[in-house]
């Protein structure tokens, strides 16, 4: 290999060295559904864009990046459906909607 061989891979090399040790902000969403009975699914919601959020029992947690974001609450009839809206996260902050209570 010639010199610009080297120094063409020398940089690709850094690149991607320092691109692996950025520090990576991740947010949390979480919550906790009653009556669990009526807790069918959680969605995450971001620009009209949704994406399931995997629940455990009554609870609810989702990793994100920073930014703005919804939470929609699926629930069985007769229960209502509720919705969050403008849940901002910053840097490495969890946001707890603690404990939500779906009505009839």
């Amino acid at each position: 290999m010639n010199k610009s061989a080297w120094v063409l891979l020398g940089t690709v090399m850094a690149v991607v060295l320092l691109e692996a040790a950025k520090k990576r902000a991740v947010c949390a969403i979480a919550g906790e559904v009653h009556p669990v009975k009526a807790f069918r699914k959680a969605w995450l919601i971001q620009n009209g864009d949704t994406l399931p959020v995997k629940r455990m029992g009554s609870k609810f947690k989702i990793s994100v990046r920073p930014g703005e974001y919804g939470i929609r609450i699926d629930a069985i009839a007769p229960f209502k459906d509720q919705v969050f809206q403008q849940i901002k996260l910053t840097d490495e902050q969890t946001s707890d909607l603690g404990e939500i209570i779906l009505a009839e």
